[in-house]
């Protein structure tokens, strides 16, 4: 292979359909995963789910956090090279089919264009030509006159910027390849975690390497849940406040669903959770003497029991225990016995040891988990999305029709040559120059 085919090779290569039809597909397939593996959970879960082996392949391609993967950039590029090829190689056609010049009308369309028709006229020559250019107007306006060798040439077209609707497609894709890229190599995603009251200023990056630092401070002025009678949580909401330098620059209430935007960045209610819990509410009944109160409990703090010489202690406290609600780990300290050991859930009775308890309620120091996000490439991907509409619009709501006419007197008046091609609905338009010939007669 001599050097010269070289590059047409690789610009053969980088224009082809099958290599278009193959990054689509790997694109999509690989998305597959993007779907079923959550991404940006952190990186302790993903080890405790899929195991030692499983989990290091997966940290090895950057499933974790996988449109911001090495390969899944590569795929884009190679897209992106291989729309600009396509679209390259487009562009000559196009512009010559919208912009065709005035190189004149050649005999040759009568015989190779797609629709092909001849009629004999018993008209004059000037009767015919007026009558031609009456009716090739429903057609579009007649463009070229031209007189050679006795006949008389006319050509007209319409719909000819139907053409660059595919080249707009193009260009779109190019603009989403490239908001997507953008937003791959400079853009971020993490998670900030913020105490009722308390400020911060760094977010926690999905991918595990390491946190962002903002200019600014995040304040949580307060943060409040609802819950459902089955006490699934209904709807949470953070007031949040934006400090710079000490100064309150916006103040946000946001929701699920209805982010908060501010530099750039986009705030969005990810998850809560309690950050402390005290003061545990624990109601203790006597069974044998009748006797009941409700005791106020912090750790490891024992209270004595109602009637009786035995104490009741906390020792642990989990918020979520096995999907079951807040429960606390109760301590039934007995003179002279072992101490025995059981989890009290929020708002169950239990009995233990001639003793009802039940655990009524604490005090909780809420946390608020943001997802926080960059994506520098949006404004490049909203753009790609009015071209691909534009030109949609252009592809499916134009028609490149043309059509050329030659009249040259014959024997017993005059024959007239008719040629045209149309995009996509032939039929309709060979229907058409049938009733356009038959009114030439």
């Amino acid at each position: 292979m001599s050097m010269d085919t070289v590059p047409a090779g690789i610009y053969k290569f980088f224009s082809s359909v099958k290599l278009a039809i193959f990054l689509f597909l790997a694109l999509a397939i690989t998305s597959v995963f993007g779907t079923i593996i959550q991404q940006g959970l952190p990186i302790e879960r993903y080890e405790a789910l899929y195991g030692p082996r499983v989990f290091s392949v997966l940290k090895f391609f950057n499933i974790f956090d996988m449109y911001h993967s090495w390969w899944f950039v590569l795929l884009l590029v190679l897209l992106s090279v291989n729309t600009i090829a396509c679209t390259i190689r487009q562009i000559p056609r196009v512009v010559r089919s919208i912009f065709p010049g005035k190189d004149g009308i050649d005999d040759g369309v009568f015989v190779s264009s797609q629709i092909r028709k001849t009629v004999q006229c018993h008209r004059s020559l000037p009767c015919l030509e007026r009558k031609a250019v009456s009716l090739l107007k429903s057609f579009g306006s007649p463009r070229d006159r031209i007189e050679k060798d006795s006949k008389v040439y006319f050509f007209t077209e319409k719909g000819r910027w139907s053409k660059a609707g595919g080249v707009l497609i193009h260009f779109s894709i190019l603009f989403i390849l490239g908001g997507g890229l953008i937003g791959a190599v400079w853009g971020f995603n993490g998670q900030m975690s913020i105490v009722e009251g308390e400020t911060a200023d760094k977010v926690v990056l999905f991918n595990g390497s390491g946190a962002k630092k903002l200019d600014f401070d995040v304040r949580c002025d307060n943060f409040k849940v609802d819950f459902y009678e089955t006490g699934q949580p209904k709807e949470y909401r953070t007031d949040l406040t934006i400090l710079k330098n000490g100064k309150e620059i916006i103040f946000r209430a946001i929701r699920v669903n209805h982010p908060m935007f501010y530099d750039g960045l986009k705030f969005c209610q990810a998850t809560y959770g309690i950050a402390a819990a005290d003061n545990f509410q624990i109601a203790a009944r006597n069974i044998k003497s009748g006797e009941e109160a409700v005791l106020t409990l912090n750790m490891m703090k024992k209270v004595s029991l109602p009637g009786s010489v035995s104490s009741f202690a906390l020792a642990r406290f989990i918020p979520d225990y096995r999907g079951g609600g807040p429960a606390v780990l109760g301590v039934f300290i007995k003179p002279g016995s072992d101490h025995e050991i059981f989890w009290l859930f929020k708002d169950y009775r239990q009995v233990k040891n001639g003793f009802s308890f039940m655990f009524r309620d604490f005090d909780r120091d809420y946390y608020t988990g943001l997802q926080i996000s960059r994506d520098p490439g949006v404004p490049a991907v909203w753009i790609g999305c009015i071209l691909i509409l534009i030109g949609l619009v252009l592809s499916l709501f134009l028609t490149h029709t043309r059509v050329w006419l030659r009249i040259s007197e014959a024997e017993d008046g005059c024959e007239v040559k008719i040629a045209a091609s149309v995009g996509k609905d032939k039929n309709s338009l060979e229907e058409k120059l049938e009733k356009f010939a038959g009114k030439l007669r």
